[in-house]
């Protein structure tokens, strides 16, 4: 068989141009749906970067500027690449007539378009989140320093019970952290419901996490108490008096006093293997504490003791 080269160029011919428009028809789809991307994108950013949402973030202590300044360039990134998933979608699902490569092409720019819709629920949720978590978190700590907690905590000492965090802080942000952890949640379900995947790894996480979070909450309590007990007591010991006190003797009992508190918090952290012998040690450790210290003050206050019992026996 005699192959004619008239043929064989006729059907490269032919090859070359559908490649070629093939081509094209990617690159417009790309460029029209970047540059359709990049206008909706400075619209966003222009609102997202008004003087009154500024000063709101500004006079946050949750979001600094260059934070929100970073936000605001990731979603102009992402607004650019969502219209260009649209509208490459759009221009290949128009030209299905022209061949196999069309109908296998689309698939990949469909699932593209889908992800990046699924991705832009998500972000939403979170910058929202963000947002509404860094409000609750002025409010909550607006609210607790009208009580004067933080100075209330200085004339007794007790600034430093939690390595110089203060305590308004930390309970406004445990706070705001469950919302965000709540706003990532929803946005995860509502990427995942859409395409049938409730039951996957990261959606049962969130909502583990979401379940298991207010016994987080609870055992920080807890332990952020026992900080704060501890090194009250421990400063009544060393502002005492008595001969007996003395700073390992108060370093002891605000050990002993934070032990306590950790082993009542585990728990509530999902640990409670082997509490129960933590719990038997710090009862040993209390006992034996305790017998050393009457051994210690029997020896130190014999001589007293004798000089009171003899007084009494005089009197009798």
């Amino acid at each position: 068989m005699v192959l004619d080269p008239n043929f064989l160029l006729d059907n490269l011919g032919k090859l070359l141009i559908n490649v070629g428009i093939f081509v094209a028809i990617v690159l417009v789809g790309i460029l029209l749906g970047y540059f359709i991307g990049a206008i909706i994108a400075a619209i966003v950013k222009r609102v997202l970067n008004i003087r009154e949402l500024k000063e709101q973030i500004a006079s946050s202590e949750i979001i600094s500027l260059s934070f929100w300044n970073r936000v605001i360039t990731a979603i102009g990134v992402y607004i650019k690449w969502l219209f260009v998933s649209v509208v490459l979608n759009y221009v290949v699902e128009s030209s299905l007539d022209r061949g196999l490569w069309y109908l296998k092409l689309s698939q990949y720019t469909n699932t593209f378009q889908n992800f990046m819709g699924g991705l832009g629920v998500f972000i939403l949720f979170a910058v929202v989140g963000i947002v509404v978590g860094a409000i609750v978190y002025k409010i909550i700590k607006a609210a607790l320093d009208t009580l004067r907690i933080e100075e209330r905590m200085v004339k007794h000492g007790l600034h430093d019970a939690l390595g110089g965090l203060q305590l308004t802080k930390v309970i406004s942000g445990i706070f705001m952290i469950y919302i965000v952890i709540v706003f990532l949640g929803s946005g995860v379900d509502a990427v995942a419901t859409p395409i049938g995947q409730e039951g996957n790894r990261l959606v049962v996480m969130f909502h583990y996490l979401i379940w298991l979070y207010p016994e987080f909450v609870l055992g920080s309590f807890i332990i952020i108490a026992g900080a704060i007990i501890g090194d009250f007591i421990e400063n009544r010991i060393k502002a005492s008096r008595a001969s007996l006190a003395s700073d390992n003797l108060a370093w002891l009992v605000q050990a002993m006093v934070i032990f306590f508190a950790i082993v009542l918090a585990l728990p509530h952290f999902q640990i409670r293997e082997n509490v129960d012998v933590l719990t038997d040690s710090f009862k040993i450790i209390v006992a034996g504490v305790s017998i050393g210290l009457a051994i210690a003050m029997g020896l130190g206050l014999k001589d007293a003791f004798a000089h009171w019992g003899k007084k009494l026996e005089k009197r009798i």
